[in-house]
């Protein structure tokens, strides 16, 4: 009887620990989550303003933004496509879509825009990148390939801004790339 009293004690005192641990995790858990979350619109804000800017110079004008695309779950619990949502519902990020708009034209969606003025907001998109998270070093492969030269001039001129911070590769046949490299 000592004995299984004994190992029941044991085994009890064993059962509770586990408890305080698992409870002690799910407030771990809860605390990244918050932090990921918090850390994560913040830098998905400050990449959204740095795109807008971007844009602005390359095009000199315009408005360019970044919508996170969410997967929400429904009431019938399957997930539904939507824009933006509340902080405290559980959704999940499943893509994001670029919407640009030129300055003296209308439409939104990037798949409406020329092969110059897309390869344009895709510039502006590498560059936002690189002005919120630094990389060491980028390698650009001609992708001044489709603009014409007074945007070679422009996207020359964010070349020698983000240099400070960044060792950028360029591969280019464009002149004004080559002027400031």
């Amino acid at each position: 009887y000592e004995e299984t009293k004994d190992r029941f004690s044991f085994l009890t005192k064993q059962v509770e620990d586990l408890r305080e641990t698992l409870t002690s995790l799910d407030e771990v858990v809860k605390e990244l989550d918050l932090t990921i979350r918090e850390r994560g619109e913040s830098a998905f804000t400050r990449l959204n303003q740095e795109f807008g800017v971007y844009f602005k110079k390359l095009f000199g004008g315009g408005e360019a933004s970044i919508i996170e695309l969410k997967a929400e779950v429904g009431e019938e619990g399957e997930e539904e496509v939507g824009g933006e949502q509340d902080a405290n519902s559980l959704d999940t990020v499943i893509g994001m879509e670029i919407q640009a708009t030129p300055p003296g034209k209308r439409f939104k969606s990037i798949a409406l825009l020329s092969g110059g003025e897309r390869a344009l907001t895709s510039i502006a998109l590498i560059c936002a990148i690189m002005a919120t998270n630094p990389s060491p070093f980028v390698v650009l492969d001609e992708v001044d390939a489709a603009l014409d030269e007074s945007n070679s001039r422009k996207f020359a001129e964010i070349l020698g801004t983000i240099s400070d911070k960044t060792q950028c590769i360029v591969v280019t046949h464009n002149r004004a790339t080559m002027t400031q490299a």
